[in-house]
Formats: structure tokens, C-alpha cells, sequence
């Protein structure tokens, strides 16, 4: 029996090499291997993985196609990146959302959600703090991983892999970190997720469209016209309510509830902070930077 107590693989490093080589099939030691090696230089697990198969960058098609349904890159870059600073300051601060929206809406728990959540640490938190979550992604590895995740920490998460399968107008928050850069229809999937919530209900919302850099090949270049841009949401009939400067997240209403959890103060943070990622519509280079924070905002497994 696992001992909850001490379960804790974005710690440890020897729990998150077994829960990688059980999902994905290669052994522990090579999992730890190459968890080390994305640790010293996050983005080259994706990046090498992507360039030895020959694949056009930043391009949907084909080819792109093939190397989701294959790579195991993915679970060695969120692994790292689940643990970073930034990530889990992004994470911390839609905890704190969510709870006044809770209040706010005099509902506890939210029905939340968590849309290309991969491996699973997303839900794992939330429903850690009392809400009632649901996972959702694609088939593959990070499926396997975030099942045994969930299961190490005694915890029961619903599971969902086919999109027919979730249920429309059922959700008061959903989240999407991190996955809309990677959609060739952004306004369609869009429209999607906001079927699935309810009158009233949140979306968080974190898309980096501007990092068109080697480190993220999959990346869509047709995308970062979206960066700055709140037309996708509005054309879905969302109302920006909140949200952080850098964008990560912005958090977006869906009309027909009777509380208002707009936030002026919140939503002039995000308009001022779009003249930031605006020049991302046209240029990419300038955002370098902020991958290599990526390296110095990680933590080390213990």
C-alpha cells in the first residue's frame, strides 16, 4: 500500500521516475535519466524528440499529428515544468480565484473542469482544496500517468478522454493552461469549452502564442496572432473579468448568472499587461528571455 503521506512525486524524484517508466513503458532508470536532462535544460526533450523525426515546426498537419500520437517527450517537459516557480505561482493564484469564486457564488465545491490537464497535477491540487474536478485529455501517456498519479494520492478524479464524452453546461470553471498554442482552431475550441460551462461559469485561460522558439515546435506560428488578443473569447460571448499582467492566467465569464465577479482593478492589470506580448503577433525572439527564466525559476528534485 502506498504511504500517502509521503507521496509526493513532484518531489521526489524516485517516485516521478516510476510513475513516467509505468506510464510510459521505458525503464525507471532511463526515466530518471532524462527527467535530470530536461531538468538541466527545459524545452530539449520535446525539441530533440521533434527534430529527429524530421518534422516542420510550429506547422499543423500530418506530421504533427504523428508526433503526438508517439513522443513521450511531453511527460519529461511537464514533469519540469509542473514544478516550476512559475507554474505553481499560476496555479496558487487560480486557487485563490476559484475560492472567491466559490463565495461569491455561495457554491462549495465548484464543478471544475481541467482541460489538456496532462499529467494530472493541475486536478490533483484543486480537488486537494475541495473541488469537485474533472480530468480531461487526449489518449496517451499523460492519461496513464495522471490514473496512477491520482491513484498514489488517494484520490478519485473522473477521467475523460473523448470529448463527446463530457458533459455540456455542467462546469462552473473550466481550465485551459498551456494548450490553445497548440490548436489549429482557437476561436472553435473556444466556442467548445464554453458549451461545457455553466450560465455564470469561469475560464481560465494561460496561452504563450508568442513563444515560436525552437524549444516549442509544437507551437503553432498561425496561432500568435492570438497573442494580446481577447477576440477568440469575445467572439465566444465571454467577458474578460480578471486576470494576471503576464497573462497567466486571464480569467473570462460566461453570461447568464446573477453574480458579477468582474474585477476592475484585475481586468486593467491584463490591459496593461497585453502591450507586453502585443510585439508576440510579429515577432518571437524577444521573448527568448522568458524561456530561459524557465531554467532559473525551476526547482530541483530532492
Amino acid at each position: 500500500m502506498t504511504d500517502l503521506t509521503h507521496f509526493d512525486p513532484l518531489r521526489d524524484l524516485d517516485q516521478m521516475s516510476q510513475l513516467v517508466a509505468d506510464a510510459s513503458g521505458v525503464t525507471v532508470e532511463e526515466a530518471h535519466r532524462r527527467l535530470l536532462a530536461e531538468q538541466a535544460r527545459p524545452g530539449t526533450a520535446v525539441s530533440e524528440d521533434f527534430a529527429a523525426r524530421g518534422g516542420r515546426r510550429y506547422e499543423p498537419g500530418s506530421a504533427m499529428d504523428a508526433f503526438y500520437g508517439s513522443t513521450d517527450a511531453f511527460l519529461y517537459e511537464l514533469a519540469v515544468w509542473n514544478r516550476n516557480r512559475l507554474k505553481r505561482g499560476m496555479r496558487k493564484w487560480i486557487t485563490r480565484h476559484m475560492d472567491r469564486v466559490s463565495s461569491i457564488m455561495q457554491k462549495s465545491p465548484l464543478e471544475v473542469l481541467s482541460i489538456g490537464d496532462g499529467m494530472g497535477f493541475d486536478c490533483l491540487h484543486w480537488a486537494r482544496h475541495g473541488h469537485r474536478v474533472t480530468y480531461f485529455e487526449l489518449p496517451g501517456d499523460g492519461p496513464r500517468f495522471a490514473e496512477r498519479l491520482f491513484r498514489g494520492a488517494g484520490i478519485s478524479i473522473p477521467m475523460l478522454t473523448d470529448p463527446a464524452s463530457i458533459p455540456t453546461g455542467q462546469f462552473d470553471a473550466i481550465t485551459c493552461l498551456d494548450v490553445l498554442e497548440h490548436v489549429p482552431d482557437v476561436p472553435g475550441l473556444v466556442k467548445t469549452l464554453v458549451s461545457y460551462l455553466r450560465p455564470g461559469g469561469v475560464l481560465y485561460v494561460s496561452a504563450p502564442y508568442f513563444l515560436i522558439l525552437p524549444w516549442y515546435p509544437t507551437h503553432l506560428r498561425q496561432n500568435r496572432r492570438y497573442s494580446a488578443s481577447l477576440s477568440p473569447y469575445r467572439e465566444a460571448g465571454l467577458n474578460l473579468i480578471g486576470g494576471r499582467p503576464g497573462w497567466d492566467p486571464i480569467v473570462l465569464q460566461k453570461p447568464g448568472g446573477t453574480a458579477s465577479l468582474r474585477s476592475s482593478l484585475s481586468v486593467a492589470a491584463v490591459r496593461g499587461g497585453s502591450l507586453l506580448w502585443l510585439p508576440g503577433r510579429f515577432m518571437a525572439w524577444p521573448y527568448a528571455p522568458l524561456h530561459y527564466l524557465r531554467k532559473w525559476t525551476g526547482q530541483k528534485f530532492e
